[in-house]
């Protein structure tokens, strides 16, 4: 039985991920919530699919008016950044399973708040939402990197990413992203893309020592503002295993495709074996020799796919059980990462991750 859902945010991406809802087998979207009531009654109108039947008339300003309105045992949110953490405390002080798309939350304080919510019921799932650990080719990497056959214990290894797009639309109405003039963004909502597949399949570091890239660039939407150009960072893991990330938002072509400079380029050594990863392409060598090689699906069009393979996780974590542990954690693992980067930097100093996490979330 498909679980009863509420979906915050009916603009231009959270209506796709809205489509993506109702194509998910195991949730159902009840009712809609947007603060612009009749753009989102005709953007909903358009959608298809079984379950659209009367969604348009079931659209409220409020999370709480359509709780009290339609019965549901989870809610998605997809809406702009500064707003997530009043969104995700109210979903979740209904009772609401939540899932909230990158970042969660654009400070530590906001962070702790959602913690403290989380606390107060925690037998609710809270997940924050990622799509490039979903495809197939980011999940044969995972796949490699735990398997008992694969490449056994990390050594060391490396990610390079970039990104390219227009986040500083500005103008009437259209304020410009938050990833232009928050501190720190670029960690939060750019190198979030590398570094959720990393602790997807490695769980985080024990150490982290970062930088941020201080440019102003209007051209390329860089408007100056502390951490949100690029980023570089060295990871240390319990077994003292190096692992290096390098980012940035400066991209000036796209010689590799949308999912390759996203999804990063990767390089993984180990005491069985080597992995290299660029976008779709993975090859897994042993003693000089490729001993895997595939091409497989990076990020699809317009990432819709990609967020409805996680949807259904979610859905079969809150149904069966499944990986909901690892989802969870992972997922909240993400953003400890994503920050702790930027402490480490503000601070210019090694960051004890065990350490920042508790003092983050106790």
């Amino acid at each position: 039985m498909a679980i009863p859902t509420i979906h915050v945010g009916c603009g231009q991406f959270g209506l796709g991920r809205l489509q993506m809802a109702i194509k998910c087998k195991g949730l159902e979207p009840v009712a809609c919530v947007d603060i612009d009531l009749e753009t989102a009654h005709r953007a909903v109108q358009s959608l298809q699919g079984e379950g659209t039947a009367g969604l348009a008339n079931r659209i409220y300003r409020s999370i709480t008016e359509a709780r009290e309105k339609n019965y549901a045992e989870a809610c998605l949110i997809y809406t702009a950044t500064p707003s997530h953490v009043g969104l995700v405390i109210e979903s979740l002080n209904l009772g609401m399973h939540t899932l909230c798309v990158k970042p969660m939350a654009c400070n530590q304080g906001e962070f702790q708040q959602i913690m403290k919510a989380h606390g107060a019921r925690p037998g609710l799932m809270l997940v924050q939402g990622q799509n490039n650990r979903w495809n197939p080719a980011a999940a044969k990497m995972r796949e490699w990197l735990r398997q008992e056959n694969g490449i056994g214990e990390m050594l060391g290894g490396e990610c390079r990413g970039w990104i390219r797009q227009k986040v500083n639309a500005g103008g009437p109405g259209n304020p410009p992203q938050a990833d232009t003039y928050v501190e720190g963004l670029f960690f939060h909502s750019a190198a979030c893309h590398q570094l959720d597949q990393l602790v997807a399949a490695k769980g985080l570091p024990k150490y982290v020592t970062a930088y941020v890239h201080r440019r102003s660039a209007p051209e390329l939407d860089l408007t100056g503002v502390w951490g949100t150009a690029g980023g570089q960072a060295l990871f240390e893991y319990e077994n003292g295993a190096p692992f290096s990330y390098t980012g940035t938002r400066a991209a000036h072509a796209d010689p590799f495709g949308l999912g390759s400079r996203w999804s990063g380029h990767w390089t993984f050594h180990g005491e069985k074996g080597d992995i290299r990863r660029d976008g779709g392409h993975l090859q897994m060598f042993r003693q000089g020799r490729v001993v895997d090689d595939w091409y497989l699906q990076d990020l699809h069009p317009g990432l819709g796919e990609d967020d409805r393979i996680q949807l259904d996780a979610f859905a079969d974590a809150l149904t069966t059980g499944k990986d909901r542990e690892w989802l969870q954690e992972s997922t909240l693992g993400t953003w400890i990462l994503m920050e702790a980067c930027n402490e480490s930097a503000r601070t210019q100093s090694k960051l004890d991750v065990n350490a920042f996490r508790r003092k983050i979330t106790e």
